[in-house]
C-alpha cells in the first residue's frame, strides 16, 4: 500500500479535528494513526471523560469526494456508545471493504455526540417527576384518576383506555365493548325464545306433549343466564381494573386534580369518602 502510493506521486495526509464543542475538544486527547496491511484504517485515541449518553463516531472527508459515507458494519472497536473512558480507545474502518482507497488526501475527524439536555421543566420538578402521569404539560392537565371506572361500568373497556398512562391507549379494548354487548344482546334473544317456548309448554294438554317445550324452553333460558352474566363478569373486571389503575395513577405525587376514593369510617361503618378538586 505504501510503495503503491509513493510510486504514483500520492501522499496521505491525516487531520483530525476533535470537536463537538470545546468540551468535547477536551475529552478526546493523544489521537494517533496508522494504515495497516490489510488497507484498514486504525485510530487510537485517549478519552478523558465518558458521559451517559456519549457517542463516539468516526468521519472521513477527501479533498476530492467530500465526505466518505462509513458503513457501521465496518467500523469496529471503541466506537458509538457505551465506550469507556481510557487510554489508547482504538477505532479500525476497513477501508477496502468499504469500497474506499487511501490513495488520496483526506481529513478525518474524531467527534463526541452528546444527547440533548432535558426540556425546561417547572421549578423544583425534576426529570421523572414530569415523567410521571398526570403530570401538567404546559398549562394542560390530563385526568387519569378512578373515575373513569364509572365509565366502564355504561362501556366496558372504555374507561380503562383513558387511565393507560402517559397517554390514552385503546389497543383491542373497543372489542370488550362490543362483546359485552354482544353477550347481552344474545342473552336477551334467548330469554324471549324462552318465554316463547315456555308459552307453547302450558297450551299442550298432558305433561307428555308438553316436556319437548319444557326442555327447549330451558335450554334457551340457561344460554340467556349464561350470556348475561358473562358480560357482567366481565364488566365487573374491567371496572376494578380501571378503578385501581386509576387510584395509582391519582397517588402520583403531581396528581393534584380530578375525583379521589377512599375508603372511610362514619358512625362505626365503612363508608366511601369522594373528593373532587379542580
Amino acid at each position: 500500500m505504501n510503495e503503491r502510493i509513493m510510486r504514483h506521486g500520492f501522499f496521505l495526509f491525516l487531520f483530525f479535528v476533535l470537536t463537538r464543542s470545546g468540551l468535547a475538544q477536551q475529552r478526546i486527547d493523544n489521537v494517533r494513526i496508522r494504515v495497516t496491511d490489510s488497507l484498514e484504517l486504525e485510530v487510537r485515541y485517549d478519552l478523558l471523560e465518558a458521559r451517559p449518553g456519549d457517542s463516539i463516531y468516526l468521519q472521513v472527508r477527501s479533498r476530492l469526494r467530500g465526505e466518505l459515507f462509513i458503513l457501521p458494519r465496518f467500523l469496529r472497536g471503541d466506537v458509538g456508545k457505551r465506550v469507556l473512558a481510557g487510554s489508547d480507545r482504538r477505532i479500525v474502518w476497513n477501508v477496502l471493504g468499504n469500497s474506499y482507497s487511501l490513495n488520496e488526501d483526506i481529513q478525518a475527524t474524531v467527534l463526541i455526540k452528546s444527547p440533548p439536555p432535558p426540556p425546561n421543566l417547572p421549578k423544583g420538578k425534576s426529570r421523572q417527576e414530569a415523567d410521571q402521569p398526570g403530570v401538567a404539560v404546559g398549562n394542560r392537565q390530563r385526568y387519569a384518576g378512578p373515575a373513569w371506572a364509572l365509565l366502564s361500568v355504561v362501556a366496558p373497556g372504555v374507561g380503562n383506555m383513558f387511565v393507560q398512562t402517559p397517554r390514552p391507549r385503546i389497543g383491542l379494548r373497543p372489542l370488550i365493548t362490543l362483546g359485552c354487548y354482544g353477550l347481552i344482546g344474545y342473552g336477551l334473544m334467548e330469554r324471549q325464545k324462552s318465554l316463547d317456548v315456555y308459552d307453547n309448554y302450558l297450551d299442550q294438554k298432558n305433561i307428555r306433549a308438553g316436556e319437548p317445550y319444557y326442555q327447549e324452553a330451558n335450554r334457551h333460558h340457561q344460554r340467556y343466564y349464561l350470556a348475561t352474566r358473562g358480560a357482567v363478569l366481565v364488566t365487573a373486571i374491567d371496572v376494578v381494573l380501571t378503578f385501581v389503575r386509576g387510584l395509582r395513577n391519582s397517588r402520583q405525587p403531581n396528581q393534584v386534580s380530578g375525583l379521589v376514593l377512599r375508603p372511610g369510617l362514619q358512625a362505626g361503618q365503612p363508608t366511601a369518602v369522594m373528593t373532587y378538586s379542580f
